[in-house]
This record gives C-alpha cells, sequence and structure tokens, in this order.
C-alpha cells in the first residue's frame, strides 16, 4: 500500500514538474516599434512601391507578435495588410477618421490567432486630448493609439501604447511624455505595460528622463538580457553610413507589474539595396508576468 501511494505521489509530481517545464519553455513575444515612412512623393528613390516588398520581408522573417507603427497613409496599409494576412490592425488617422487614404496613421498591428482585443482608443497629445487636433506649438496633430490585449495561449492580459511624438515644438516635447505617463497610470492601472514609437527625442534629453526615470515604466534598453546593434541609431535617413548612436524610437515596459526583457535588437535590414523606411525597426522579446 505505502509502495503503490509513493507511486502515485511520484507521479503527480514529476506531471506537474513537467507542466511547469511546458509553461516556461513558452515563446516570449516579439514586441516592434516600426516608423514606417509615410509615401513621399517628393523622394523618387526611395518610393513607397519600392520599400513595400522590404517592409514585408521584415514581417515574413521576424514574425512580430505585435507591432507599434508610425507614420504610414491608409493607403499604405490597404497595400500591406493583404500581404501580411496574419496581421489586423486598430488605429484611426491623426483627425480621428479611418476614410483619408493620405493621413498618418498610429496603428497597432496583431498577429489575429494569438490575440484578443479586449478594447483600444485613441488620444491627442494637446491640452484637450479627447478632441482630434494640434497640442500646444506642435507642428501638427500627434495621436497616441492605445489597446488591450489578451494573449489567447495563457489568456493573460496586457496593455499596448503606441505613439509618435511631435518633432518641432519645443512645448509639446516637454508635455507630451508627461501626458503619455498619465494616461498610462489613467487607462492600464494595474496591468502589464509596453509603450513605445517614435518620441524624436534622443537618450539624452530631459524628455527621455522623464519616461525613463518616471518610476512607472522604463526602457526595455536598459533591462534587456540580450542585446544586439545597441550602438546604432534608430534613425538612418536612407543612408549606407550610419553615424552616431542616437536613438529616437524606444520600447518602455512597466516595472510593476515587471515584464522581463529577454532581448533587445535593432533590425538593420535592407532589401534590394535600400532600406525599407528612414527608421530601423525595435525589436524586443519580452515575458509577461
Amino acid at each position: 500500500m505505502r509502495r503503490r501511494l509513493f507511486l502515485f505521489k511520484f507521479i503527480i509530481l514529476a506531471f506537474f514538474q513537467l507542466s511547469l517545464t511546458f509553461v516556461e519553455a513558452a515563446p516570449p513575444l516579439k514586441i516592434a516599434s516600426y516608423n514606417i515612412q509615410y509615401d513621399n512623393i517628393k523622394d523618387t528613390v526611395n518610393t513607397w512601391a519600392k520599400r513595400l516588398p522590404g517592409v514585408v520581408s521584415l514581417f515574413n522573417k521576424y514574425q512580430f507578435d505585435v507591432v507599434g507603427a508610425q507614420e504610414p497613409y491608409l493607403a499604405q496599409l490597404n497595400d500591406l495588410m493583404p500581404k501580411i494576412p496574419d496581421y489586423a490592425y486598430i488605429g484611426v488617422n491623426i483627425l480621428g477618421g479611418t476614410d483619408i487614404l493620405k493621413r498618418h496613421y498610429t496603428p497597432i498591428l496583431y498577429k489575429k490567432d494569438k490575440f484578443d482585443v479586449l478594447d483600444w482608443g485613441t488620444f491627442w497629445f494637446s491640452e484637450t486630448p479627447d478632441t482630434p487636433g494640434k497640442g500646444w506649438d506642435a507642428h501638427s496633430a500627434r495621436i497616441c493609439t492605445w489597446a488591450k490585449f489578451k494573449e489567447k495561449r495563457s489568456d493573460k492580459a496586457f496593455f499596448f501604447f503606441n505613439i509618435h511624438f511631435d518633432h518641432k515644438g519645443i512645448i509639446a516635447r516637454r508635455e507630451s511624455p508627461k501626458l503619455l505617463l498619465a494616461k498610462i497610470k489613467e487607462i492600464a492601472v494595474s496591468y502589464p505595460v509596453f509603450t513605445m514609437g517614435d518620441f524624436n527625442t534622443n537618450q539624452h534629453t530631459e524628455n527621455y528622463k522623464t519616461m525613463n526615470e518616471s518610476g512607472v515604466v522604463k526602457d526595455s534598453y536598459h533591462i534587456a538580457k540580450k542585446m544586439l546593434n545597441r550602438e546604432i541609431p534608430t534613425f538612418n535617413g536612407y543612408r549606407a553610413e550610419l553615424k552616431g548612436s542616437n536613438r529616437i524610437d524606444h520600447i518602455y515596459v512597466s516595472l510593476n507589474p515587471e515584464i522581463k526583457i529577454k532581448s533587445y535588437r535593432i533590425l538593420t535590414d535592407s532589401y534590394k539595396g535600400i532600406y525599407p523606411s528612414d527608421h530601423f525597426p525595435v525589436l524586443i522579446e519580452a515575458e509577461l508576468p
């Protein structure tokens, strides 16, 4: 009897340990930020028609799970989405609509089979964030697209904030990170958070410190266990020779709950001799708490 009881306990323990092994072996999430430059008709060298296959190639090669993109027009999204059928996107243009072909979006692209969208919305970086329009001294209207996702495999929920800050307005660049942090606290409450985008400010500025030293989020660059291409700029300007190490595209993650970062990479892939955008994608592999 004792022998049978011991054998039963052994089997239960072995099964439990095996279950833990499978949980721990689950692949990390591949989260990316990518400024896919708008279709600039004045740039006859790096046209969208030439760049589109390169963008598709990046999605196929790296199999991103969720991507925060910046700048693309609806016309570009209409070209891109049929070529990456595993993905869907959410978002509106900077005017708050979805019916104008040539207006900037800040869309979130995600794998349809891996995630459910529980909620999503948009706010503007301005004194009136719920109303479309320019804020402070900004050059143009700037938005954040946010979403609450549930990972189907694990039933874990997390928030995703995708932004594009202004590149000129001094006040706008100072106030936008403050508003973003306030919105994260208001919307995400106690959930894990990914916050990424084109911040148009590098890691040596006060605006960057507002985010990175907030105690709310931390730049994944500083907490990743594994790094690749860490000393190159994220803005390439379609130049073959890269100078400096300024990063204006960042992926921040929440500190409480803590998201563990397995790896951080700046992807420098080119396609048939040109870069698919004037920015490089930033990719992290992350484990949800």
